[in-house]
């Protein structure tokens, strides 16, 4: 029987543990295709105890939502995709008054609609409770 010729390519292939360009080629694979962890609900309410609970329910909704939109949007790209979109990065839209953030990121909730007593109460507070610049 004839043997199998050898093959001069099978010599130039690199074992993958050997090589290190191959490794950190990997790693930014990896470490590019993880998830951004998203902030957790309970720790949110525990530092704000002192909060009334319209601006509560209104820091809430805009989280939400602002991690709805950056989910959806691809990873790496999602704070210039989001300030193309909206004109500014997610920790200035905090900034506007809370009825332009709602304006803005389109939210609707039956409780904070702009005809009640609660929105109109904390409409013109920023994120933070305090007067907008």
């Amino acid at each position: 029987m004839a043997k199998s010729p050898t093959r001069p390519a099978d010599s130039l292939l690199v074992n993958p543990g050997k090589s290190s360009r191959l490794q950190e080629m990997r790693q930014r694979a990896a470490t590019a295709n993880q998830p951004i962890p998203v902030p957790t609900q309970p720790a949110f309410q525990a530092k704000d105890e002192g909060l009334s609970p319209e601006l509560a329910l209104a820091r809430q909704l805009i989280d939400q939502r602002l991690s709805e939109i950056l989910a959806a949007l691809p990873v790496g790209k999602q704070r210039r995709l989001f300030k193309i979109r909206f004109g500014m990065e997610p920790e200035q839209i905090k900034e506007l008054a809370i009825k332009q953030i709602f304006a803005a990121l389109e939210i609707n909730h039956p409780q904070l609609n702009n005809l009640s007593a609660s929105m109109k109460r904390i409409a013109d507070l920023n994120y933070n409770g305090r007067q907008p610049n």
